[in-house]
């Protein structure tokens, strides 16, 4: 009779496995200035161009891609893979001078910026970085919490935002374990800025286990919104570990 290698059984682990669902709503803005973009299910960035400056469409996305860009070159280098923080701390660096370099190009000098949400996922871990006034959240056993804090002073201005000064940035930094049934919420302040935090609790407890209730919940999110008054842009991306056999 073969005997199993206990060891073999004490290290074993249910597999898991990462769902997302993402979506965006242009509101009655003349055009969409948040941008969402995802690499192989383990790098999730949302930007969000600032509405007072011109080209903030172009800012989110160049923001974006440039962050996504930095992850897969950054971390190719063993220093930066085992140590996420200093990773982030890289890629928004980055991120922050490319976009700055880019508003000395002709048709750009008026100025952009952008906010920035950039989560990494690994097997057991996340590690979110922030910069502006966008937020994450963090589901957990029936407990609900924002990861991040704006940005912002007291007459709520943005006081960071990416491409907004060449050198000094430093991005706020969040690292936690992402176990099933966890779920992390990405939201652009055309979300948040019309609706409390129990009401997006509510409706993200009740996302289930498929990519078809995230997205249910993120159009119940961008309803709520509306319903109370939001005429932004609106950006939502929901990350959730599950289960699988």
């Amino acid at each position: 009779m073969k005997v199993v290698d206990p060891l073999t059984l004490r290290a074993a682990r249910p597999k898991q496995g990462i769902i997302f669902a993402a979506s965006q709503l242009v509101g009655t803005r003349e055009r969409q200035e948040d941008y969402f973009i995802n690499f192989n299910d383990e790098c999730f960035v949302v930007a969000d161009g600032l509405g007072g400056l011109p080209h903030g469409e172009v800012a989110a996305k160049f923001a974006a891609e440039t962050a996504v860009w930095g992850y897969k070159l950054i971390r190719q280098r063993r220093v930066y893979w085992l140590d996420k923080k200093l990773l982030l701390q890289r890629i928004f660096r980055s991120t922050n001078i490319a976009l700055w370099q880019k508003r000395r190009e002709t048709g750009f000098t008026e100025g952009m910026g952008t906010t920035l949400e950039v989560l990494l996922v690994g097997e057991r871990n996340f590690w979110l970085g922030h910069v502006g006034d966008s937020s994450a959240w963090f589901l957990h056993k029936g407990k609900f919490a924002k990861l991040t804090h704006d940005d912002t002073d007291s007459d709520g201005h943005l006081t960071k935002v990416i491409g907004g000064m060449r050198y000094g940035l430093t991005p706020q930094c969040v690292r936690g374990r992402f176990v099933p049934g966890d779920a992390i919420l990405l939201l652009t302040d055309g979300v948040t800025n019309y609706m409390p935090s129990p009401k997006i609790f509510k409706i993200i407890e009740k996302a289930g286990t498929s990519s078809e209730g995230l997205t249910e919940s993120i159009i119940g999110l961008f309803k709520e919104a509306e319903a109370g008054g939001s005429t932004d842009n609106m950006t939502a991306c929901i990350v959730k570990r599950v289960a699988t056999t």
